[in-house]
């Protein structure tokens, strides 16, 4: 029999001055101001002395060298193995630039340096929060799903080729033969209640670019509304924490607000509709540094970028991201992180980049786990983690850029390891 789970929670601001330049589009542009503030939220667990703490922060990425110094700064203040502490991001495309060699081309920096070197000391202030807020809670499972509220963003077409939705301009000479891949419906849900019957926090997992808000005020986006509604149903002290799914090629098709309530409505509805208490819970985590193959920065790509069907103008962006990636090559690896972990029979998987959603319901397939999740931008920040049939295919994610660095065999290299993690922790 396991001892009590212990649960505690903390949020914090993180939002940037008005004025910061902004990410989630092929330029940054200035902040006019805040429709609702960018938090960072922190869970940390305990069960038979094991902790582990998750975070989320309302950004678009963070690279793995701010997450290092992160969870040391975390890891001195509380006594929480760095290994036992994940973090991640929501992508929010309504947030700062965040990330380095987004934008090369601009002359002035668009980074915020002073909030960016300042968050690894907010971060563990906001773990140790969390930690010393710990109090007795159940663990409850639910699910739900969502089928209206976003689209693949790939359109296939007779001869082979894949154009993103937003590009197509009516010159396409084959027909569209469908969807590229399908969407992942499942809203997953865990409940943590305290022995008062109150509802502590809520971690909630979908597969969705948090793309609907955007514009120039700062925003959560989507997952914001959901924390507002839970808030205003479970009470103030819940705490909602969102975890991004395999949404690299999902895209919103309504509003923000529209989304968040869906979600917020089969949440509730999954929490209050017999949800399962899950008894003797326990905890795990495993974690392992990679060299994962990366893209060929010196590759011709000029017909692949002309049959993205970008304008003039956007094709510049790439080419300066790929000279800037050539000027500072990565080699021909890249080191990065992967990390699985669980909640007794519920189980997570992290990937350090935008995750395509066939990764992510193999995923969910093959675990051994009978509840399984991966979290995408976790750890690390290196652009689509895109499949082998989109590479061949083209399209927009599988430029050389940025946003573009892992070759589709170091993300399969990432699947293999991360399910050989989580059959290593099912076994222990």
């Amino acid at each position: 029999m396991s001892s009590p789970l212990l649960v505690g929670t903390a949020e914090i601001d993180i939002t940037p001055p008005i004025g910061t330049m902004m990410a989630g589009s092929l330029q940054p542009r200035p902040s006019l101001g805040v429709d609702d503030p960018l938090l960072l939220k922190v869970i940390v667990l305990e069960v038979n002395g094991v902790r582990i703490a998750y975070a989320i922060f309302d950004l678009v990425a963070l690279s793995n060298l701010t997450g290092e110094a992160m969870t040391a700064a975390a890891s001195a203040r509380t006594g929480i193995p760095t290994d036992n502490i994940i973090w991640s991001c929501s992508h929010t495309h309504s947030g700062p630039v965040s990330i380095d060699r987004l934008y090369p081309g601009t002359v002035e920096d668009p980074v915020p340096r002073a909030w960016l070197a300042a968050l690894p000391e907010r971060f563990a202030t906001c773990v140790s929060m969390a930690d010393a807020h710990k109090a007795p809670a159940q663990l409850l499972r639910a699910f739900g799903y969502q089928h209206g509220l976003g689209h693949n963003r790939r359109v296939k077409y007779k001869d082979g080729r894949q154009i993103n939705t937003w590009l197509h301009n009516g010159k396409e000479d084959a027909q569209p033969v469908g969807s590229a891949a399908p969407i992942d419906p499942e809203v997953g849900i865990l409940g943590f209640q305290g022995l008062d019957g109150n509802m502590l926090a809520v971690i909630f997992h979908f597969t969705l670019h948090a793309n609907a808000h955007f514009g120039t005020h700062f925003s959560g986006d989507y997952p914001a509304v959901v924390a507002a509604r839970l808030r205003e149903h479970f009470g103030s002290q819940v705490c909602a924490l969102f975890m991004t799914g395999a949404c690299g090629d999902i895209n919103p098709v309504r509003k923000h607000h529209e989304i968040g309530d869906a979600l917020a409505d089969t949440i509730i509805a999954g929490l209050q509709r017999n949800p399962e208490p899950v008894a003797d819970v326990t905890l795990g985590t495993c974690r392992r540094s990679i060299s994962v193959p990366a893209r060929d920065v010196f590759a011709d790509q000029e017909a692949r970028l002309q049959a993205t069907q970008w304008d003039e103008e956007s094709r510049t962006f790439f080419r300066e991201s790929q000279r800037d990636l050539q000027e500072n090559p990565p080699g021909t690896t890249i080191e990065t992180i992967v990390q699985a972990w669980h909640i007794g029979d519920i189980a997570f998987a992290t990937f350090p980049g935008e995750l395509f959603v066939e990764h992510g319901l193999r995923l969910k397939a093959e675990s051994p786990f009978p509840w399984s999740y991966p979290i995408e931008l976790s750890h690390g920040a290196h652009g689509y983690l895109i499949t082998r049939t989109a590479w061949e295919a083209g399209g927009y994610e599988s430029l050389v850029a940025s946003m573009g660095q892992v070759a589709p065999e170091g993300v399969e290299q990432m699947v293999e390891t991360n399910l050989a993690l989580l059959r290593e922790l099912r076994n222990s």
